[in-house]
């Protein structure tokens, strides 16, 4: 598919503010799945600076920082991506990965941040195990089986601000955004000894909505296959039909905009815009 984005963030100050050095990731991901041919970035007031760079997880980051005061701060960008992946079981996984625990003898460095639990509860652990049980454990039928019950029994919700919600919670409470299902998606996965990360971009969605937004999902790595993403907000493994901007394991580090402004009491409004084409390529 043939992705045409256009994405406007602007931020509005009470008063003249200063802004601190500033972490921008925009920049879709390059790899098999997805190619950028398009891709243009417009940020007012114009930086004094501005450096490209990659950061520990592969994420494109624009690291730009300013002179004097403003009271706005705005970023265009407007991107043409074509998503490669028609089908997504398009691998042979390696037979050790098969069945759950996996061990990571061979990558343990590698996978150590995406198996790392930093809300570990005992109601998670003990969901995911039930899953993992109810199905042999089979590890593509694990991951199937936990997408379609968070698709299917919990309640999805829009929240613009905020960081995730704890695995926990959303457990508990049966509700939450994309980005709180993916959290718990990926929190189970590290329960069972599956690496996996939280995955931030955009989605095909519906096309005739007037409000659009980012999106996020889960992504597991299996050894014979590499990162692969699930989507239990829709209940489908992913092939062609999401952009990814940024992935990590942690979901703090795929923050379309990270950074900071100084201004005695000044205060800020956030406006956003995102418009999505898709055409078939």
């Amino acid at each position: 598919m043939l992705f045409n984005i256009q994405h406007r963030t602007h931020y509005t100050y009470s008063q003249p503010v200063r802004l601190s050095p500033q972490k921008l990731r925009f920049f879709p991901r390059c790899d098999g799945s997805q190619r950028v041919v398009a891709h243009q970035l417009n940020i007012s007031p114009a930086p004094q600076g501005q450096n490209e760079h990659l950061d520990l997880e592969g994420n494109h980051v624009t690291q730009v920082w300013f002179d004097g005061e403003t009271q706005y701060f705005e970023i265009e960008v407007s991107m043409q991506v074509q998503t490669l992946r028609k089908n997504a079981f398009d691998f042979l996984l390696a037979p050790e990965t098969m069945r759950l625990p996996i061990s990571h003898n061979q990558d343990a460095i590698c996978a150590r941040a995406y198996l790392e639990r930093g809300w570990a509860d005992d109601a998670v652990t003990v969901f995911a195990a039930e899953l993992s049980l109810g199905v042999n454990r089979d590890t593509l039928r694990f991951l199937d089986r936990l997408n379609r019950y968070l698709h299917d029994e919990f309640i999805q919700i829009h929240r613009h601000s905020g960081a995730p919600q704890a695995p926990a919670f959303t457990l508990r409470t049966r509700r939450g955004a994309c980005r709180d299902l993916a959290v718990l998606f990926v929190d189970c996965c590290r329960a069972e000894g599956l690496a996996a990360r939280f995955a931030s971009g955009y989605q095909k969605g519906d096309l005739q909505r007037d409000r659009r937004d980012l999106h996020a999902w889960p992504e597991v790595y299996l050894r014979g296959a590499g990162w692969r993403g699930w989507d239990p907000t829709h209940g489908y493994m992913l092939a062609d039909t999401h952009v990814t901007i940024a992935a990590a394991a942690d979901a703090q580090d795929t923050l379309p905009v990270s950074g900071v402004f100084v201004g005695g009491s000044a205060s800020s409004v956030l406006d956003f815009s995102v418009q999505i084409q898709v055409a078939d390529s």
